[in-house]
């Protein structure tokens, strides 16, 4: 098995299928051989690239391919029926994108079904998996901060430009589709959640998702985030931005939060990534890390978990805990 190519399917032919397709091919493992969209172009454009076969219906794909694999990388609301479906139809191994669904009702769905078949289920949580932000869990689990901790982020700008990014029944909008990552890296560092505020809102008149909102989570031993973020703003028009963890003994400041300067010389920007940390008593330090590419790092461990067993960095836990933070905040907060 440790030799075995694996025979993958790509359900959701935009970018982020593109995306997978890529990585999967990028390492020696696996071989894209087939994908489905509801648009057959697009799925025969994709699988083009890859001299696989297309289909415009991800069942007949299921039941006429010998796969080992499927990416689920469709938007959330139709993510749980694929996922079910690949587990019904016995294939080994399922990697959906994030969120896994667009309420808690589609994930236990999806749980559900994989453990029912004995096939293998990961989130694609894919921070989890790069050194960048590794290093922040590195220094919250150092300690250096102190405890509890503030993770605070501002973030805003025009929307995706692919319109169903926007729509409520599709890509659900920022607090959900974008921020989800945030809530996820904030249950890898900080355990379990507790509690949930948020107001959101629309800036924008002609969307149906949620478009504007700010977060704040609460986790087990006290610490929290908040995460403000708009897509509401018009094409070219970008707020400030700042991402930093804050605690008792000083500060982390986030690569592109801090003036380059500080960094120069401390590190080799084309290899290595840097962060600040500030402490009590005016100590600086800068902090670095080595960069990668966490999508393929991501699919080659998904790949040796389907492979040899073990415990994923992102399993359905997670996929619930980050879940059930978004469908809080969409509906302006609740206890966890």
């Amino acid at each position: 098995m440790a030799d075995k190519v694996y025979r993958v399917g790509i359900v959701g032919c935009g970018g982020m299928g593109r995306s997978h397709a890529n990585a999967w091919t990028n390492q020696p493992r696996a071989e894209v051989v087939a994908t489905a969209d509801m648009s057959a172009d697009s799925a025969k454009a994709l699988a083009d690239q890859f001299d696989a076969r297309s289909y415009d219906d991800y069942n007949k794909m299921f039941a006429d391919e010998e796969l080992d694999i499927v990416s689920v990388t469709t938007w959330q609301n139709v993510r749980a029926e694929i996922t079910v479906a690949a587990a019904e139809a016995g294939i080994p191994g399922s990697f959906g994108e994030k969120p896994m669904a667009e309420s808690m009702g589609g994930t236990w769905d999806m749980i559900e079904a994989c453990e029912k078949n004995g096939v293998a289920l990961q989130v694609g949580f894919v921070r989890r998996y790069d050194n960048n932000w590794g290093t922040l869990k590195r220094v919250v689990e150092s300690g250096e901060l102190g405890t509890p901790l503030v993770w605070r982020q501002i973030s805003g700008g025009p929307a995706p430009a692919r319109p169903f990014f926007m729509e409520k029944m599709e890509g659900g909008g920022p607090l959900i589709d974008g921020m989800v990552h945030n809530y996820d890296f904030a249950c890898h560092c900080f355990g379990a959640p507790k509690e949930v505020k948020c107001n959101p809102t629309k800036i924008r008149h002609d969307t149906t998702a949620i478009d504007t909102g700010t977060v704040l989570a609460e986790f087990e031993r006290g610490d929290q985030i908040v995460v403000s973020w708009t897509w509401g703003l018009p094409p070219d028009i970008r707020t400030n931005s700042a991402t930093e963890v804050m605690g008792t003994n000083g500060i982390l400041f986030f690569p592109g939060s801090f003036p380059a300067a500080k960094a120069e010389g401390k590190h080799d920007p084309a290899t290595q990534g840097a962060y600040l940390l500030l402490l009590a008593g005016g100590e600086e330090k800068v902090v670095t890390f080595e960069k990668n590419n966490m999508f393929r790092d991501e699919l080659v461990h998904f790949a040796d978990w389907v492979t040899n067993g073990g415990t994923p960095l992102a399993s359905c836990d997670e996929g619930i805990a980050s879940t059930r933070i978004a469908e809080l905040a969409m509906g302006g907060g609740g206890l966890c």
